[in-house]
Parts: C-alpha cells; sequence; structure tokens
C-alpha cells in the first residue's frame, strides 16, 4: 500500500464508508484498481483521490512491464 492509497483509505472511513473503504484495500493490495460503487455517496476530493491512485497501480504495472 502506497501512503496515497492509505490515505485514500482513510478518508473512505472517515466519511463512514467503511464496506468502500474494505473494498478499496483489497483491490489495492491484490494490485487491481478499485472502482466504487456508482451510488456511494464520495466527496469529489475523495474520488480524485480514488483516481490517482489507480493511475498511481497502473503506472507501477507500465514499469514493470
Amino acid at each position: 500500500m502506497t501512503l496515497k492509497q492509505t490515505h485514500t483509505l482513510w478518508h473512505l472511513r472517515r466519511q463512514g464508508l467503511q464496506f468502500e473503504a474494505e473494498r478499496a484495500e483489497r483491490a489495492w493490495s491484490r494490485g487491481r484498481e478499485f472502482f466504487p460503487e456508482q451510488h456511494a455517496p464520495l466527496k469529489r476530493e475523495t474520488r480524485e483521490l480514488i483516481e490517482q491512485c489507480n493511475w498511481e497501480l497502473d503506472a507501477q504495472i507500465a514499469q514493470v512491464a
């Protein structure tokens, strides 16, 4: 887990979205992107953090390949 991913999980939990935080942690720890549920009431800042975490994950995978 990167620092940004950990920070994003904190944001999710702080918003009371423990289920989404667990899903994100599971996905990122397996090297997969996380896509929140469409109906999840995420703040814009949290959605942007999720996008950044997914982008970082893609960049890490590209460097390995």
